[in-house]
């Protein structure tokens, strides 16, 4: 089977923390893309984004892992975004497959995204801070 590539849009991104934590060394691509239909947040009292369903397009980044890499790096990923597993109401992100638009090319591309489940996060409504631009990386340089 066919790995499936993940579209990153916070701290996974290049030149973040995460990214150089889980996926540094690992990437064979990365490629800059955009998803549509959703609204970004960020969550300051955790120190990091949040997609869910809107009508923005959110910014960020196709990522190819090695094939070498492909298993671990994706559970290590699974665990620091809180999946436990498809339909767990325990999630704090659940791991969807949707489809994203890679800029170089125009082609779209089916790619795991991690999607936040607000339900489980009493201050997400009050305390995140909506951003309307879809970049989290141009948020947090600007800050």
């Amino acid at each position: 089977m066919k790995n499936i590539n993940v579209f990153v849009y916070g701290s996974l991104r290049d030149g973040f923390f995460n990214y150089e934590k889980y996926l540094a060394g690992k990437v064979l691509e990365k490629k800059t893309a955009k998803l549509e239909n959703m609204r970004l947040y960020h969550m300051p009292y955790k120190g990091y984004p949040a997609i869910i369903s809107g009508e923005d397009i959110i910014n960020g980044e196709i990522i190819v892992i090695d094939p070498n890499f492909y298993e671990e790096t994706i559970k290590a990923m699974d665990e620091m975004e809180g999946f436990k597993g498809k339909d767990n109401p325990e999630n704090e992100y659940d791991k969807i497959i949707l489809e994203v638009k890679n800029i170089s090319d125009n082609e779209i591309e089916k790619c795991f995204v991690y999607f936040y489940n607000k339900n489980n996060d009493q201050r997400f409504e009050k305390e995140s801070i909506y951003i309307q631009s879809g970049d989290w990386k141009k948020y947090m340089h600007s800050k």
